[in-house]
């Protein structure tokens, strides 16, 4: 997206900062038994076992912008999409849509479709799939909860204040963006019924293939305060609280009447929260993944010699968990924590790949952007392939950023849409195409 730096100020600030490794905290809890709207509830959330699961595998290139993606940039994207072809190896199109966008109330709900059936149409009219984004935070110069910035429909900020139902990213030292309060109960139930609504609408559409909740679990937020205000949103926060919303809201979108029955449903996974990565609780998460037949995928990918923590890279046996020193590669900077998790890395977790659904995220910041824009060579699609393809990570899905001049073609032509992304989608062959949940 756009303010890469800004974002991957914190992503850099996650990977090389010891003082983000913990030790391990007690597993959290299971979902409650009964999860409500209002007065509605549902009092079983185990999703249901005897609907298909839509498995369109594949490459799925990314709109993914900041401030999310409209009608003004749909009429420039629908170019790029109504020039793929047949037998591309395109299986879809990924966008980034902002809730806001979706969700236009202003003393209630009030659900705006159009974008997202712009994109849907344009697709079907090439023969490819759609896989919508929502995001409930943005990062930008000077955006804070205080400054009039929001992320959450304007009813519940009419409703609730802005103080409440919103955070702010920590200040470094300006601010520098804002977050859903993903913690509250009332923030969580409008964004389940704005995921059902679209479950309504969309389910049975077998050219949707699935939604991503949010763009990732990482939640560097300000948590200073003695007591909310505008100025400290965050001072009530509750690690608790972002466990029980995380599985409330799992359990809404899955919901065996309102939520997703055939369409996939991703966890966007990266790093927990604050300074609540651990093994217990990644498995923890991961445990719902699979219960509710979601897919693990999310921001940041980095190549191979940056991931591998041992030689020769080709070895099973790695490091004990991020943050330790037993490491052989001097370019080993740390995996991604959902990573080492999923791949059994870390002490006290166990390898999950064949078990649950995989579909990692290419951003702008891993070729190109601020994070290895001073590489060289800089990274390409091909060079994380890699990492992400069939010799490491065995990904079902994956998404990548389009990176063309309306995102700003950041790196080389080695890197770009045109000249790079579209021919080597073209000849890289199949992602993984054996489902665990069938």
């Amino acid at each position: 997206m756009d303010s890469r730096g800004l974002f991957a100020l914190a992503v850099a600030a996650a990977l090389f900062s010891t003082s983000a490794v913990q030790a391990q905290s007690t597993k959290r809890p299971q979902p409650p038994p009964q999860v409500c709207i209002g007065a509605d509830c549902v009092a079983s959330p185990t999703a249901p076992s005897g609907d298909a699961l839509k498995f369109h595998p594949g490459f799925y290139p990314y709109f993914n912008y900041a401030g999310g993606t409209n009608m003004s940039k749909f009429n420039r994207d629908v170019q790029l999409i109504n020039s793929l072809k047949p037998n591309d190896n395109v299986a879809g199109i990924a966008i980034a849509i902002m809730w806001r966008t979706i969700d236009t109330g202003t003393t209630g709900p009030n659900y705006d479709w159009s974008v997202i059936d712009a994109y849907l149409k344009a697709l079907k009219g090439v023969n490819k799939r759609l896989w919508v984004r929502v995001q409930d935070a943005y990062y930008g110069n000077n955006a804070s909860t205080a400054n009039g910035r929001a992320v959450v429909p304007d009813w519940l900020i009419k409703k609730y204040g802005a103080q409440n139902v919103q955070v702010d990213y920590t200040h470094q030292p300006a601010p520098r963006g804002i977050a859903a309060k993903r913690y509250s109960t009332a923030v969580t139930n409008a964004y389940i019924a704005m995921f059902q609504a679209m479950a309504q609408r969309y389910d049975s559409d077998p050219s949707f293939e699935g939604v991503t909740l949010f763009e990732e679990t990482a939640y560097a937020i300000d948590t200073s305060g003695s007591s909310v205000t505008l100025a400290t949103p965050g001072a009530d926060y509750s690690e608790k609280g972002m466990f029980d919303q995380l599985y409330a809201l799992m359990a809404g979108v899955r919901d065996g009447t309102k939520g997703f029955k055939t369409s996939n449903v991703m966890v966007a996974g990266n790093y927990l929260f604050i300074r609540s990565d651990s093994a217990a609780n990644w498995t923890a998460v991961f445990t719902q993944i699979q219960k509710y037949r979601m897919v693990l995928g999310g921001a940041d990918s980095f190549i191979a010699s940056w991931v591998y923590p041992s030689l020769p890279t080709a070895s099973a046996a790695q490091v004990s968990g991020p943050g330790t020193s037993s490491h052989s590669n001097p370019e080993y900077r740390r995996s991604i924590f959902s990573d080492e998790v999923y791949r059994g890395w870390w002490k006290g977790s166990s390898d999950w790949r064949g078990k649950i659904l995989f579909g990692p995220d290419v951003e702008i910041t891993d070729i190109g952007g601020y994070i290895t824009k001073n590489m060289n060579p800089i990274p390409t699609l091909a060079d994380i392939w890699e990492v992400r393809g069939p010799k490491l990570d065995r990904s079902h899905y994956f998404f990548f950023d389009i990176n063309w001049a309306p995102s700003g073609n950041y790196g080389t032509p080695a890197q770009q849409w045109s000249t790079a992304q579209y021919p080597w989608v073209k000849s890289a062959g199949s992602t993984n195409t054996t489902n665990p949940y069938q």
